[in-house]
């Protein structure tokens, strides 16, 4: 019995640092701030952080820790599934009223990945992005998802004046306070644009979908090729928040 103790006691401790983690998302969480959350000695932190980086459920980037792959693979079978369901028919309705390839996405660490996507039957597919990460700071759907954080989440992670390492040339958002005045916009229009920031050629609109909450969870993007599609990406963007409110509702419904 006292070894089933210690062994309960120790998974208790374990799950308190991955949720503390989970709840800073996606700011790196470093062993002093996990220690002031958890009310632990900072050595402590320390060992229980390097267990479960080796264990796949936390990840270093940094200075501190995000939530690691094993966890997030754990979600995509559970939220992203639901959320998935929730956002086929509205991509769908999408598609058939832009044209256009249109993505759902959401953050993983400082990533943004897309999780599913519906296409025309047209030239210009973007199936290919299915599972692929981009840096968040310089896309639409990154963007968007970034909106979410406050001004000084943003700033522990992209420092106002320090350029953002490997920033393009056409990126509009290459320091933090360039990152953060982007946001206030975005969180004001409730949608982002960019124009050939991520890829030349290409342009993007996206728009956040939140929860029940009203916290933001996912985003909806479009992206195509410039010569056809920059004119139509405000009125696309006007679309897509339609359809992002519907998808919330149905999230709502759902709990």
């Amino acid at each position: 019995m006292p070894n089933s103790l210690v062994r309960n006691n120790g998974l208790e401790r374990d799950l308190e640092i991955i949720e503390a983690v989970a709840a800073g998302s996606p700011v790196p969480q470093r062993n002093g701030d996990l220690a002031a959350v958890t009310n632990r000695e900072k050595s402590q932190i320390s060992r229980a952080v390097s267990r479960l980086i080796d264990n796949g459920l936390l990840l270093r980037q940094g200075a501190g820790v995000i939530v690691g792959p094993r966890l997030y693979a754990i979600a995509r079978y559970t939220f992203e599934a639901q959320l998935v369901t929730a956002a086929r028919g509205e991509l769908h309705g999408l598609v058939h009223k832009l044209g256009e390839t249109v993505h759902l996405t959401v953050l993983q660490g400082l990533e943004v990945v897309t999780i599913h996507s519906e296409s025309p039957a047209h030239g210009f597919r973007a199936l290919s992005w299915m599972g692929v990460t981009a840096p968040s700071y310089m896309t639409s759907s990154g963007r968007v998802l970034l909106s979410g954080l406050t001004d000084d989440q943003v700033e522990r992670i992209y420092p106002l004046k320090k350029k953002i390492e490997g920033a393009p040339p056409l990126c509009l958002t290459k320091t933090g306070g360039q990152l953060i005045s982007e946001l206030n916009k975005i969180r004001k229009d409730g949608f982002a644009t960019v124009i050939e920031e991520y890829e030349p050629g290409l342009v993007g609109a996206s728009v956040p979908i939140r929860d029940f909450s009203g916290s933001i969870v996912a985003a909806i993007n479009v992206a195509a090729p410039k010569a056809r599609f920059e004119s139509n990406l405000i009125a696309a963007a006007k679309e897509m928040k339609k359809a992002s409110q519907r998808i919330t509702d149905l999230l709502t419904h759902s709990k």
